[in-house]
C-alpha cells in the first residue's frame, strides 16, 4: 500500500498564486524589507517626542498585513516562542495594577507589543528561502548606514569621550554589537548567495573597524564569538569561498592598519583590569542593587520599564540595567524571566533541529547575541526581537522541513516544504 505525501516544491520558489494575492505579497514583502532595513539605524533618525522612525514605520506595515489578511492572504503559523513572547508580554501588563510608575509602565508594554509585531510581520513576509535571505540583506544594508555615520564623524574628529568614535544618535556599545552582530550574517548570506557576495565582502572588514573604532570592551568579546561562524565553516568551504574569506580578512586587516592611531586601544586594554577589580565600569554596583530588589519583588518584578526607579538610582530614573537577564528579573520577576528564556531556548531547540548548516548558524548568533546582552539592556531593543522573527521566519528550520527531512525526501542540499505550509 503507497502512502500519497502533499505536493511539495522547492523551498526558495512561490506557489503559484492569483496575481492580485501576488501583488499583495509583493508589496507587503517590500514594506517589511523596508522596515528591517530601517531597524539597525537605532536612534539616527528620530521623530517628535524622541521616537524611532522604524517603531512608528512598524505600525504602519501592520495595517497593512491586517488589510491582506482580510483579503484572504494565509497566515503561517505561530511558532512555541510567539506564544512565549506573548507570554512575556501579558505578565508584564499583569503588574501594571501594582507597579509604583503605572504610566512608564505603560509605555514599555506598548513598546513590547510593538516589538512583538515586528517579530511576527518578519515571520509573515518570509516564506521562502529567497524572500528570507532578502531580509537578511535588508539588515546588512541597513547597518551600512550607521557606519557611514561613524566615519562621518571620523573624517570630522567627533569623538565621544575616550576617543570614541560613534554613529549619530548612537551610543558607542550599541552601535559596535549592532556592526558585529551583522558579521555572520553576511558571511552566511556569501556562502549561501552569491548574489550578495558583493555586500558581505564590504560589510564585514567596515563592520570590524566600526567596532575596533567605538573602543567597546563588550563588544570585543561578541566579536570573538561572532568570527566563531566563519571559522566553523572554513572545513565546509569550497576553495573560491576559502579565498573570499582569506580577502576579506586581508581588507579587514587592512582598513584596520590603516586607521589603528585613531583607535582607543588603552581602552580596550583594560579588560582584564576591569575584570580583577569586578567593577565593570561601574556595572557591577548596579546588579547588586538590582539583586537587593529582586529579592523584594520576586514573582512579578518592580514593573516594567522601572528598573532605575526601583534601584534608587541617584542619577536618573532612566539607568540601564546593562544586562538584560537581570533586567528583566527585576522588572518582571521569575515568572518574566522564564518566559523570556524559554524563547531563548525555544529559538535554539528550533536552530538545532533544522538543517545543520542553517542550525549551526543560528546558534552561533544567538550565542552571540547573548553574550552581547551581558552587559546590554536590549531586551526592549528592535534589534533582539528582529533576530528573533528571522529565527523564526527561516524555512530550513521550519516544521514542514524537519517532517519532510525524515522522509528522506531531501536529497544532496536541494529542500523541500509542504506546499500547503506556505500557500
Amino acid at each position: 500500500m503507497s502512502i500519497a505525501y502533499p505536493q511539495a516544491i522547492p523551498i526558495g520558489s512561490a506557489p503559484v498564486r492569483e496575481p492580485r494575492k501576488q501583488a499583495w505579497d509583493s508589496i507587503g514583502l517590500a514594506a517589511v524589507w523596508v522596515l528591517t532595513f530601517a531597524v539597525p539605524w537605532g536612534d539616527m533618525l528620530l521623530l517628535p517626542y524622541q521616537v524611532q522612525a522604524s517603531r512608528v514605520f512598524t505600525l504602519f506595515v501592520g495595517a497593512f498585513w491586517f488589510f491582506a489578511i482580510l483579503r484572504g492572504r494565509a497566515l503561517r503559523k505561530p511558532e512555541i516562542a510567539h506564544w512565549a513572547m506573548l507570554l512575556f508580554i501579558v505578565c508584564a501588563a499583569a503588574n501594571l495594577p501594582w507597579t509604583p510608575e503605572p504610566e512608564r509602565s505603560f509605555r514599555r508594554i506598548l513598546s513590547y507589543s510593538q516589538l512583538f509585531l515586528l517579530a511576527v510581520l518578519v515571520h509573515q513576509a518570509a516564506r521562502t528561502t529567497r524572500q528570507y535571505h532578502s531580509l537578511l540583506a535588508a539588515y546588512l544594508a541597513g547597518g551600512m548606514v550607521p557606519i557611514a555615520g561613524q566615519f562621518y564623524n571620523f573624517t570630522f574628529g567627533v569623538t565621544t569621550g575616550d576617543g570614541r568614535y560613534t554613529s549619530p544618535g548612537f551610543d558607542p556599545n550599541d552601535l559596535a554589537i549592532t556592526l558585529v552582530l551583522g558579521i555572520p550574517i553576511a558571511w552566511h548570506l556569501a556562502v549561501k548567495r552569491r548574489l550578495h557576495t558583493w555586500l558581505a565582502s564590504c560589510y564585514i572588514p567596515l563592520a570590524i573597524t566600526g567596532c575596533l573604532m567605538t573602543a567597546s570592551r563588550g563588544a570585543l568579546v561578541t566579536l570573538a564569538v561572532a568570527l566563531l561562524y566563519p571559522l566553523t565553516s572554513l572545513p565546509k568551504m569550497r576553495r573560491r569561498s576559502m579565498a573570499a574569506f582569506f580577502l576579506i580578512l586581508g581588507g579587514s586587516v587592512c582598513v584596520f592598519l590603516s586607521l589603528k592611531g585613531d583607535i582607543a586601544f588603552h581602552r580596550l586594554a583594560t579588560i582584564t583590569r576591569e575584570l580583577s577589580d569586578r567593577d565593570l565600569n561601574g556595572r557591577v554596583d548596579i546588579w547588586q542593587r538590582g539583586i537587593n530588589v529582586f529579592m523584594d519583588n520576586p514573582l512579578l518584578g518592580a514593573g516594567a520599564g522601572n528598573f532605575g526607579s526601583a534601584v534608587g538610582s541617584w542619577r536618573s530614573r532612566d539607568i540601564a540595567a546593562h544586562n538584560t537577564m537581570l533586567g528583566v528579573l527585576v522588572e518582571h520577576g521569575l515568572l518574566g524571566i522564564s518566559l523570556f528564556i524559554f524563547t531563548i531556548a525555544a529559538l535554539l531547540q528550533r536552530a538545532r533541529q533544522g538543517e545543520p548548516g542553517e542550525g549551526r548558524f543560528w546558534i552561533l548568533l544567538l550565542a552571540s547575541w547573548c553574550v552581547a546582552v551581558s552587559t546590554l539592556s536590549w531586551e526592549n531593543r528592535e534589534l533582539t526581537w528582529l533576530l528573533w522573527g528571522l529565527c523564526l521566519a527561516d524555512p530550513l528550520l521550519s516544521k514542514a522541513y524537519r517532517g519532510l527531512r525524515g522522509r528522506r525526501q531531501v536529497a544532496r542540499g536541494y529542500s523541500y516544504v509542504n506546499q500547503k505550509v506556505w500557500a
